[in-house]
């Protein structure tokens, strides 16, 4: 479903200047030529004069339609109080064809913080307009307004304990501040529109593009610094109506907009189209602006905004971005594409899922790359009044529950474009509510409000240990079936409050009095939610003395993974409720079954020259090495790699080392372990262990069988797979 009023709220088009109402006196027009004037200020966009010439209109004639109109326009001009009055008006005038105007009266009755009274109407309307071909839209809104009902009252009774204020006229003015987007932790640039100047785009064949400022932080007050440009080569005005950052800040992506055409033989104007663009900083210098392609710019859909992140497994750039594109779940959803870095391509786009979209419209999305965690905008999850700014960790289509970010944040207005500085200590958003700085009518527009984490906002650091648990079974396999020339780094240590979890009869934990092994390397996985329904939020390796380390956030609750090659619930719940100090909270130490990461060599496997088919010899070396091993270890991924000496050329060693390589892992996966743990690589003769040849230039016979050899290295855990979004 779209709401109209995403085009003249979020992109600022707005069809005329408020001031210039009073000029045009309407009172010679006749009821008639009212009518048309309003229905043709609509299909132009142009909502203020709409509102002026049906309010005329209906003064003289009881229109339900004409009505209805009437308060859609003052909805999307948010004059949430006349369109309250119209939207009760047209209801009353014909509510078996105006069933609709009863939904958004109920609606506007929650930007005056009537709460009790809305739901009674929200409940009454889902009666009323049950059998509708679009029943189940509002049907699901309604659903989430009902909860927002009896939610907001709570919100406002219980404030957040933070300072929330609206900067100073340095920055907001009477007309529209908006889009802040930080350069670092004390400065920013934000999108403004003059008061006199909202209505520039309606009369005009283009879209006027919004001016950029920069802010900065000294003397405890934020000040309003000069205009701001990025000085991009070939291009004096990027005309972007969005953007963002990459994390790295060397990319900034930004929206451009052409305005609808009228259609041919028809009043009606085509809808606004917006594509995505990107410029790139090439030693210090911004280069020209590229249009992303049409994978992402897809013929016939509008992308409005954008935000910039990084996948957790292969570090490539994600574009998040609000389109209309078919296969959504509202009218503006959040989508996201990866840019495959190896490949210089983007992926298809795919919806973010139904954690972050509603059945309303999402908007302004914000992502910070630390933390893992999306803000949005959004008028079809349970808020306060208009749009809400919520947030979910996560990333691509993997999310935590929306989560309302609460009072004074949030407002019974419109509330959106939250950014977050790279410390975290400092947020902006922008809103209509009350008290904002204005030139029109008293929530007609926005302003920037200045959210202070400084002395509430806090980490707390968590840490323990990683052990090894003994495993026999494990320790004969390798120590019969496999050879190393160097040794797993760990650390010896009287243990006196480590646990032990132990799997089955063939491990054994070191009891409490005897030195235990604490690894070095080991992946630790930090995941939000709990086992039923968890999201990867960061990884880190232990450290020589087998110690981790995080940072979280209070009142969540998080998971520890390990990689345990036996047992993927090899994990540790934890929860930061209740903390209201930064003290640091610490673990008991965990024991896992654990295996090498260095590369292992099969022993006892030989080629005849230039062959790589498999003999039964080699086959029951596997069998009692690789097949046996990955059984009994169910979690690990492994690499089979193949290597040679030098004897021919390099594309030929290349080529028989793979073929090498793929026969053993066929072989393997017929034994059946599953495809998705083994992985075969050649690598010719690129990664020798030993000389081929001696430094006289002699042959060096036994370096050249050191050199031939097959390797097993563990390269992670099934779980570490699996709990990430492999989009391959």
């Amino acid at each position: 479903m779209k709401y109209k009023y995403l085009i003249p709220s979020i992109l600022i088009f707005f069809g005329l200047a408020i001031n210039s109402f009073a000029q045009v006196d309407l009172s010679s027009y006749s009821s008639g030529k009212l009518k048309k004037m309003g229905e043709k200020a609509v299909n132009c966009g142009d909502y203020y004069s709409a509102a002026r010439y049906y309010e005329a209109y209906c003064k003289e004639k009881e229109d339900y339609k004409a009505m209805f109109q009437l308060a859609e326009c003052y909805r999307y001009t948010r004059n949430y109080a006349a369109a309250e009055l119209w939207y009760d008006k047209a209801y009353k005038a014909n509510p078996q064809k105006n069933v609709k105007a009863l939904y958004y009266y109920a609606t506007m009755l929650k930007t005056s913080e009537r709460y009790a009274e809305a739901k009674g109407h929200f409940k009454s309307f889902k009666k009323e307009y049950a059998g509708a071909k679009d029943f189940s839209v509002y049907s699901a809104l309604v659903k989430q307004q009902l909860i927002a009902c009896d939610s907001a009252p709570s919100y406002i009774a219980n404030p957040l304990n933070m300072a929330v204020n609206p900067l100073d006229n340095s920055t907001n003015t009477e007309g529209m501040e908006y889009m802040p987007i930080f350069l670092d932790n004390n400065a920013f640039v934000y999108a403004t529109e003059a008061l006199d100047s909202l209505g520039a785009n309606s009369g005009l064949d283009s879209l006027v593009p919004p001016k950029f400022f920069e802010a900065t932080y000294a003397g405890n007050r934020w000040m309003t610094k000069d205009d701001w440009t990025m000085n991009v080569q070939e291009t004096p005005n990027l005309n972007a109506m969005h953007g963002a950052f990459s994390p790295d800040m060397q990319r900034f992506y930004f929206v451009r907009c052409e305005k609808g055409k009228k259609k041919f033989l028809s009043s009606k104007y085509k809808p606004d189209l917006c594509k995505i663009y990107m410029t790139k900083n090439t030693f210090g210098t911004w280069q020209a602006p590229e249009e992303l392609p049409e994978i992402i710019n897809a013929k016939k859909t509008s992308n409005i905004q954008v935000a910039i992140g990084n996948e957790s497994k292969k570090n490539d750039e994600i574009l998040y971005f609000i389109s209309d594109r078919e296969g959504g779940r509202g009218g503006y959803d959040i989508w996201y594409s990866i840019f495959m870095s190896k490949k210089n391509e983007w992926r298809a786009p795919k919806n973010c899922g139904n954690k972050v979209n509603s059945a309303g419209d999402e908007i302004s999305p914000y992502y910070d790359a630390v933390t893992r965690t999306l803000y949005f905008a959004s008028n079809g999850f349970a808020g306060m009044g208009e749009f809400d700014i919520f947030r979910s960790n996560g990333e691509m289509s993997k999310w935590t529950p929306a989560e309302n970010m609460g009072f004074p944040i949030n407002s019974p207005y419109d509330d959106y474009y939250f950014a977050l500085s790279p410390n975290g200590k400092k947020a902006f958003f922008a809103t209509n509510r009350v008290g904002t700085m204005t030139g029109g009518q008293e929530t007609c527009c926005d302003d920037l409000y200045y959210v202070d984490y400084e002395d509430v906002k806090f980490d707390i650091p968590v840490t323990g240990r990683v052990y090894e648990l003994v495993d026999n079974k494990l320790s004969s396999i390798v120590d019969k079936s496999f050879s190393t020339t160097s040794t797993t780094d760990s650390v010896q240590v009287d243990l006196t409050s480590a646990e032990g979890n132990v799997n089955d009869s063939t491990q054994v934990a070191a009891a409490p009095e005897k030195e235990i092994k604490y690894l070095a390397g080991s992946r630790v996985a930090l995941y939000i939610g709990n086992s039923n329904e968890k999201v990867f939020i960061a990884s880190t390796e232990t450290d020589s003395t087998g110690r981790y380390y995080f940072t979280v956030e209070p009142n969540h609750q998080y998971i520890l993974q390990f990689e345990n090659v036996r047992s993927g619930s090899a994990f540790i719940p934890f929860s930061t409720r209740g903390i209201t100090e930064p003290d640091t909270l610490h673990l008991k130490d965990y024991g896992i079954n654990s295996l090498t990461k260095e590369a292992l060599v099969v022993k006892n496997i030989y080629y005849e020259y230039g062959k790589f088919r498999l003999k039964k010899e080699q086959k029951d070396i596997l069998d009692e090495s690789v097949v046996s091993l990955m059984r009994e270890a169910p979690e690990i991924v492994v690499e089979l790699s193949s290597h040679t000496d030098d004897h021919g050329g390099e594309a030929f060693n290349m080529k028989l080392s793979q073929k090498r390589a793929d026969e053993i892992v066929n072989y393997v996966i017929k034994q059946g372990i599953e495809k998705e743990r083994i992985i075969g690589k050649g690598y010719g003769y690129s990664v020798p262990v030993a000389p081929n040849k001696f430094d006289d230039g002699t042959d060096n016979p036994d370096g050249r069988a050191m050199n031939r050899r097959t390797e097993f290295k563990v390269i992670g855990t099934v779980s570490e797979y699996d709990n990430f979004i492999d989009e391959d």
